[in-house]
């Protein structure tokens, strides 16, 4: 087990437990009495909750973790960290709490946002809670990762289902998952309890917001794109509809899990300017092992999805098969990973360029394409968007530091592999 868990595998193995739980618990949801609206009423809290607050999340502990791998003391600054991420939490549930008749009015179709109170619980405890998995990857406490992993989500998982399959309404399910939240952020108190975390160091602070807030504007940025994707269907449809999109709208979740994962985990060693080739290499090695695996399996995917939906899921949700195609094909731009050998230097204002420019592009084709194609159309434009980005900061990397695409990419086998999943895509929307 040894020889095979690192903080690249169990990282990624966390995230694949995470993202199983949301799945399946969508999955469940499908197969109770549940009606479509009550289903978009629980994918509109988890949306909006996200919406607030996905981008200082993602920057700050993105920068934590190069800045935890230079520290010089055994510590690291995990409090430091979760202050910040406290602060920007109340500021979430600030600025929602006093705009939130404006999300109904504009945002939401004129629907109200559901259970407002549950929802601000949530927010405020669920950014900083993330903090858990992060401090365990810093430390290289692998088992951990996954302990905790099965622990939480596990917890999770039948907080916020059992309610459902007894019979009782969607707001029980909500308090199950503000009450997971609770528990990880609890978690995370007696981790640094245990650890003698409690320490202030404003020096850190500093750094961190530094580091992090290009890559929070970002994240914000890139990030947005998805959430205003999101409101362009709330404001055209009704919850029902909403449901629909939310449920196709997911990447292959090995695909977005382990890609995110070896990006995040390999930050660390980036911070580290003396291994740089040793990295790309490294980088390189297991981006060709992921394009092994990942090419493959969304090729199946294409081929099984829109025959698998409607039983999975209900025949009224077959039409998210094709918005899930579409997003499979987001394979082609999460395998290519200039923005990790950037973010691992610290060099984040081209990564907030590019966002920009990623966002702009998503906005605009999303607005021109659900024209003419509807909830597709607003998916197409995410693939054209995320590839453009990709792009963008590969150009960047060879500009700056001189460093090809082929050093952290097998080109030929990547080019092989994403025109054969093109064919393959347009096959499947043709015969199903």
């Amino acid at each position: 087990m040894k020889k095979y868990l690192n903080t690249v595998s169990a990282f990624q193995i966390y995230q694949l437990i995470r993202y199983s739980t949301l799945i399946l618990t969508g999955i469940i949801f499908t197969k109770t009495a549940l009606s479509g609206e009550e289903i978009g009423k629980y994918e509109t809290f988890i949306f909006i909750a996200g919406a607030v607050s996905f981008f200082w999340i993602n920057g700050m502990v993105r920068a934590f973790l190069p800045l935890s791998a230079e520290s010089e003391s055994k510590r690291t600054h995990v409090f430091s960290t979760f202050i910040i991420l406290q602060f920007f939490s109340f500021l979430a549930a600030a600025f929602l709490f006093g705009f939130q008749p404006y999300f109904s009015e504009w945002l939401l179709n004129g629907n109200e946002i559901p259970e407002t109170t549950l929802l601000l619980i949530f927010i405020l405890v669920s950014g900083p809670a993330s903090l858990v998995e992060y401090y365990y990857l810093a430390k290289k406490k692998n088992k951990a990762i996954l302990v905790y992993g099965v622990i939480s989500f596990g917890a999770q998982f039948i907080l916020v289902v059992l309610p459902i399959v007894i019979g009782y309404a969607i707001k029980v399910a909500l308090i199950g998952l503000v009450i997971s939240s609770i528990l990880r952020y609890a978690w995370l108190f007696i981790l640094m309890i245990i650890n003698s975390e409690f320490s202030v160091s404003l020096p850190f602070i500093s750094a961190n917001l530094k580091h992090g807030a290009p890559l929070m504007v970002a994240a914000l940025l890139s990030g947005s794109a998805q959430f205003i994707d999101g409101f362009i269907i709330t404001s055209k449809y009704d919850e029902a509809t909403f449901a629909i999109f939310r449920y196709g709208a997911r990447e292959l979740p090995l695909a977005l899990l382990l890609a995110n994962a070896l990006s995040n985990a390999m930050l660390p060693a980036f911070a580290n300017k003396n291994q740089l080739k040793d990295n790309l290499a490294h980088l390189k090695s297991n981006v060709k092992k992921l394009m092994r695996l990942l090419f493959p399996l969304t090729i199946v995917v294409l081929l099984l999805s829109k025959p698998l939906f409607p039983i999975i899921f209900r025949p009224e949700f077959a039409e998210s098969a094709t918005i899930f195609n579409i997003y499979l094909l987001l394979i082609i731009s999460r395998l290519i990973m200039p923005q990790t050998i950037l973010n691992g230097l610290k060099i984040t204002t081209p990564i907030m360029r590019a966002a920009f420019m990623e966002l702009l592009t998503n906005v605009l084709l999303s607005f021109i394409f659900v024209q003419f194609w509807g909830l597709a159309g607003v998916a197409f434009a995410t693939f054209f968007a995320y590839l453009l980005e990709k792009i963008v900061l590969a150009i960047v990397v060879k500009k700056r530091l001189n460093i090809t695409l082929s050093e952290y990419l097998p080109k030929r086998i990547y080019l092989i592999y994403s025109f054969v999943t093109i064919v393959i895509f347009i096959f499947a929307e043709i015969i199903f």
